[in-house]
């Protein structure tokens, strides 16, 4: 298994059991908009861009106080999400970037707001055909979608603003998924009517997800007791790992009670192998599944507070 970890230790690839230091500043997000090459999003607000030689440079830099989510569209634009909460956009594979103006204008953007003071754009998700589709969410402030690659945007009017993953189903497109802090949510007519995924489901504080890339309705999601702050101390996060084969109308327990929660970009399967799932946690463990998620074992410990990680 060859895959990029990123958090509190920086960027750090992963290899057969080895660890690699490719970069020491902390991590929020990643992506790969093509083979060999590696864009992450740092704690400080800095873009980084690996292109498999060993080096790591800075492509761009205090865009932001945070850059908290990454996504590449179907035309290979990459859309940076920000905190505070600003969209950037790179058409040139991250090497240079520009600030998406218009989402600043969106519908009922004067009502963003967080526990924290100042909202940011927690999730991006592209249309994985549709280069002109894109959708973002706001922490706290709702999920958003431009059918013309950012110029403008509607609110697509999610019962809960609070949102923390977006993905569009890659096996059925008009299927979109997002997690929240009060349980997730899935759309099967691209955001126009929503259901309440995991009503069961004993815990509701949802994060990690990842929908496989070829069955529709597989989907595994993460969920804590309580936001991140609570992750602390004795009882930990109590975080649970949930598996749907029917489009999260039915969930099954495949992890149960881990210490440490699981971030919003922590939890994927890998798009050529989707037997194989990882999952990384905010007290530094990292699990694996060879069987599409029915079971995970530890691969790793001690790796600090894993926030985004990248099949290579």
């Amino acid at each position: 298994m060859r895959i990029f970890l990123g958090g509190s230790k920086g960027l750090v690839l992963y290899e057969d059991e080895e660890l690699t230091q490719l970069h020491s500043d902390p991590l929020l997000s990643a992506v790969r908009p093509s083979p060999g090459r590696l864009v992450a999003g740092t704690e400080s607000g800095s873009i980084l861009v690996y292109n498999g030689n060993g080096d790591v440079r800075v492509a761009a830099k205090d865009l932001g106080k945070g850059v908290e989510g990454l996504a590449v569209g179907a035309d290979g634009t990459i859309f940076a999400g920000l905190f505070p909460a600003a969209l950037w956009v790179s058409t040139d594979q991250g090497d240079s970037w520009e600030e998406l103006e218009s989402f600043a204008r969106a519908p009922n953007s004067d009502t963003w707001s967080a526990p924290w003071g100042i909202p940011l754009v927690s999730a991006i998700a592209a249309h994985p055909k549709d280069p002109g589709t894109v959708f973002a969410g706001v922490e706290v402030g709702g999920i958003y979608r431009s059918r013309d690659a950012g110029k403008s945007w509607s609110d697509l009017g999610l019962p809960v603003p609070d949102i923390h993953a977006i993905q569009v189903c890659p096996a059925r497109t008009e299927r979109v998924y997002v997690t929240t802090g009060e349980g997730g949510f899935c759309s099967d007519d691209e955001g126009f009517g929503w259901r309440q995924m995991g009503r069961a489901n004993k815990r509701q504080y949802t994060m990690g997800l990842a929908a496989h890339p070829s069955e529709a309705d597989r989907v595994i999601m993460s969920a804590a007791q309580g936001p991140p702050p609570t992750w602390r101390g004795t009882e930990g996060a109590r975080c649970d790992i949930y598996l749907s084969t029917d489009a999260g109308r039915r969930f099954r327990t495949v992890v149960r009670g881990l210490q440490g929660g699981v971030r919003r970009k922590a939890l994927v399967i890998n798009s050529k192998v989707p037997s194989e799932i990882v999952f990384g946690t905010s007290n530094g463990q990292l699990f694996y599944s060879n069987d599409g998620g029915e079971t995970f074992d530890e691969e790793a410990t001690d790796l600090g507070d894993l926030r985004t990680i990248v099949f290579a």
